[in-house]
């Protein structure tokens, strides 16, 4: 459980921590991978948490019982419990028997440490300790250790997932191959679609008919002509 709940520290050492920061950025899908779940006992969303969650989830299920390391609303699990129910269903969820579902979250801090140690207590603390404490260096040696913690650098390191090509890239590169292979631009697209938009209009200017108009002419009848026409027949 030490990958999730700290470093170890041997008593009758001086230890010393230094801790690096490191600050991860993911893309959501189709991106990335990245998702922030909802928790049900803590407040942000982080890999480790997920975890214990899913082994406590596990644990409580097969065991019905919570151990005093992992949260959970189930009642505590004793001594007995814990080596003979408890262990065992982690064992599975380390092998990956029983699984648990946690994405990569989107937005992660992580604190990475590194331990050096010293003897303690040594001969300079030896008669501060009888002093202050009333104890052996013997009993301190056996019983007691310090610990300082320290950044390793005043800035950190930030990894950012980033898309492999927005759109303003897409673009580019298409216009970059258009003008390469085929001598093409913007201008000449637009050219292009001018004149389809003209032929277009042309086209469809064409394709229109004009109902055509009748004129209603009424005629008299030519007496003249007529009377001309007897007065020959009966000569």
């Amino acid at each position: 459980m030490m990958d999730t709940q700290g470093i170890a520290l041997a008593p009758g050492s001086h230890a010393f921590v230094g801790v690096k920061r490191t600050v991860y950025e993911n893309h959501v899908p189709p991106w990335g991978v990245c998702e922030d779940l909802q928790l049900e006992y803590y407040d942000t969303y982080t890999l480790p948490a997920c975890y214990l969650e899913c082994r406590s989830k596990h644990v409580i299920a097969n065991c019905s019982c919570v151990p005093f390391f992992l949260p959970g609303k189930a009642p505590h699990c004793n001594p007995g419990n814990i080596s003979t129910c408890v262990r065992a269903v982690l064992g599975r969820v380390i092998s990956g028997e029983l699984k648990c579902d946690c994405p990569v979250p989107c937005s992660m801090i992580k604190y990475s440490t590194s331990v050096s140690y010293a003897g303690w207590p040594n001969k300079f603390t030896e008669e501060s300790i009888i002093r202050i404490y009333n104890q052996t260096k013997d009993y301190m040696a056996e019983n007691g250790v310090v610990f300082s913690v320290f950044y390793e650098q005043l800035n950190y390191q930030k990894v950012r997932e980033l898309k492999a090509m927005d759109s303003g890239q897409l673009a580019s590169n298409i216009g970059g191959m258009m003008g390469l292979f085929i001598g093409a631009s913007l201008l000449t697209i637009l050219e292009a679609w001018e004149y389809l938009w003209q032929r277009l209009k042309g086209f469809l200017g064409k394709r229109t008919i004009r109902s055509p108009r009748v004129a209603e002419v009424q005629t008299e009848p030519d007496n003249k002509a007529e009377g001309l026409h007897n007065d020959t027949f009966y000569k």
